[in-house]
């Protein structure tokens, strides 16, 4: 039974479960004045390949360790190395893997026939998306992820721009962030947070308007909480909500 399942069996609803979580997290993290919790060791476990990779979930960013054993994934850790995270995981991050096995998971690629679908080749699906752009290369957009790395969204601009010739491309975070990068511009001129995580670590005073860490990014709000337990400010720390 993993940890969702128990969750469901006890009657907590995930959003109390991510809480309970991130307030677990926090006091771990306050208790000891550090960011260790349970981690990799320095020996590797027997016949497990460890892989370093992104979390898929939100976009804290956080690094983590995927430990690979007969060609499946059989467990997640923290990268203790990663400036983001410190080794931390919160509840998705620890169950980032879980997608890779879920049983309504497409595993093949899918031709729309009639009102229904029907199972093609890769090979197929490769060269129908390959006919129909090249028939009409302006009418082909690519919507990604704000999850992707780097040196994917970079191969994804020159592939629309230089390939196709045309700027149809955007991210999901055009969605989820166009309310905030207009504040942000408003506000302060640029179009992104003006800090960064490190001034979590040495700031006074930090103004949270209008959501909940805790919850929403608890990696992220165990940093918070350190700070406060790890060294007091000559003046009281003050938490606006």
């Amino acid at each position: 039974m993993n940890d969702l399942q128990q969750v469901e069996r006890i009657g907590l609803d995930r959003r109390d479960f991510i809480k309970a979580s991130a307030m677990a997290a926090a006091a771990a993290v306050a208790g000891g004045g550090s960011y260790s919790l349970p981690i990799l060791a320095d020996e590797p476990s027997a016949g497990v390949r460890w892989n370093k990779a992104p979390c898929r979930f939100c976009g804290t960013g956080c690094h983590v360790q995927v430990g690979v054993k007969g060609g499946k994934v059989v467990a997640v850790a923290g990268d203790r190395n990663a400036e983001v995270n410190k080794g931390l995981l919160c509840v998705k991050g620890y169950h980032v893997s879980s997608a890779l096995y879920g049983q309504d998971r497409l595993t093949k690629p899918l031709l729309r026939d009639g009102d229904g679908y029907r199972e093609i080749s890769w090979d197929e699906a490769i060269k129908i998306i390959a006919y129909r752009i090249e028939a009409a290369p302006k009418r082909f957009a690519l919507y990604g992820s704000g999850q992707w790395t780097i040196p994917e969204g970079y191969a994804a601009q020159k592939f629309m721009k230089g390939g196709l010739s045309n700027n149809h491309i955007d991210p999901n975070a055009r969605l989820c962030m166009s309310s905030a990068v207009t504040g942000f511009l408003a506000t302060y001129g640029v179009d992104e947070p003006a800090g960064c995580y490190d001034d979590l670590d040495a700031c006074d005073v930090l103004i949270m308007w209008g959501n909940n860490p805790a919850e929403m990014h608890p990696v992220l709000f165990s940093r918070v909480v350190d700070r406060r337990s790890r060294e007091r400010p000559k003046r009281a720390s003050t938490i606006w909500r």
